[in-house]
């Protein structure tokens, strides 16, 4: 236990990617931080607008979590509380013009994180730039009226808020990529469901710190397979649905190539697995779209139970005008 107590006096647990945001539920990897969080992209999961433009999605996020979990998904006897709010920024481009068959698009989303946090070793806050993530490509194919695929890459450089000497911190301090790839069916008047499974290739922590010893060491998060997604019902402009996501490390967090301990203090590499679901309101006022969601972490192995709230709304920022004898431009 003393390890595991060790551990926890530093852990942080993060919504970071922050989007891509932020972060129902996580918390293995080297102070509980991923970058990139299930469950955050919500209802836009393989949603594209179908003209050229710059569009973008404000995405406000409050989350609370307490308690950790052991391996088994046992509760500790450690006590900690977490709550974060983060503001995410998503900007993407539609290109004219196609590949392969398929409509083009880049992305680029930018995360801003207020961190406070209590645990045995005290009292901390932390506040900065989490992880931006950029998609040079995205291919977006229209299988037929009601079906399309996805196929994406996500960069997420080291670039984030990071100290190696603070308890608290909102950047990892190393890089992530993304492959992923997404299937949505959406009928405009009933039924749809979307869903996108993404690795998580994490590099190396090199500017790591002991947090007894204050020597420095090498942290690799293990890479993990993530599940985002999503079902719905439109009925006019309202669309009632749930959103979620599920996360499963595969492979062991290690420390200078030693597989780490758990925070019960267990050498089992520290893997994580969560699950968050909740209920999710849409309205769609043509060029606008506003949503708000709530998710839960029913269940979690090696991390903390968190509530999430999301208040989404996306938009354009430009549009070219359509030539001249053309109808309006429709999203």
């Amino acid at each position: 236990m003393r390890r595991g107590l060790k551990q926890s006096a530093l852990t942080t647990f993060m919504l970071a990617g922050m989007l891509q945001g932020a972060m129902p539920g996580a918390w293995a990897a080297e102070n509980a931080t991923t970058n990139y969080p299930a469950g955050s992209p919500g209802i836009f999961l393989g949603t594209f607008p179908p003209i050229p433009g710059l569009f973008a999605i404000s995405q406000t996020n409050y989350t609370s979590a307490n308690g950790l979990y052991d391996g088994q998904g046992n509760k500790l006897p450690i006590n900690f509380k977490l709550s974060a709010v983060s503001e995410t920024m998503r900007f993407l481009a539609s290109y004219p013009g196609e590949f392969l068959g398929a409509h083009i698009y880049s992305q680029l989303v930018v995360p801003v994180v207020h961190l406070e946090s209590s645990n045995p070793g005290g009292s901390f806050q932390a506040n900065g730039l989490a992880n931006i993530t950029f998609s040079p490509v995205i291919l977006h194919w229209a299988l037929s009226p009601v079906q399309s695929l996805t196929v994406g890459l996500d960069l997420m450089p080291n670039t984030g808020t990071y100290s190696a000497r603070q308890p608290l911190n909102v950047g990892t301090n190393y890089t992530t990529i993304s492959p992923t790839v997404a299937y949505r069916y959406a009928d405009p008047k009933g039924f749809e469901f979307a869903v996108a499974p993404r690795l998580l290739l994490n590099g190396t922590n090199t500017d790591s710190v002991d947090a007894f010893t204050q020597m420095s060491q090498q942290y690799r998060s293990g890479d993990a397979l993530v599940l985002d997604f999503n079902a719905g019902y439109n009925v006019g402009a309202w669309k009632f649905g749930m959103v979620g996501g599920y996360t499963h490390q595969y492979q062991d967090d290690k420390i200078n190539g030693v597989k780490a301990f758990n925070l019960a203090g267990i050498q089992d590499g520290n893997r994580l697995k969560s699950l968050n679901l909740g209920p999710s309101l849409s309205y769609n006022a043509g060029a606008y779209q506003i949503n708000l969601n709530y998710q839960h972490t029913f269940h979690v192995e090696n991390g903390t139970r968190s509530d999430t709230v999301w208040a989404n709304l996306a938009f354009p920022i430009w549009v070219p005008a359509p030539p001249p004898g053309a109808g309006p431009a429709k999203r």
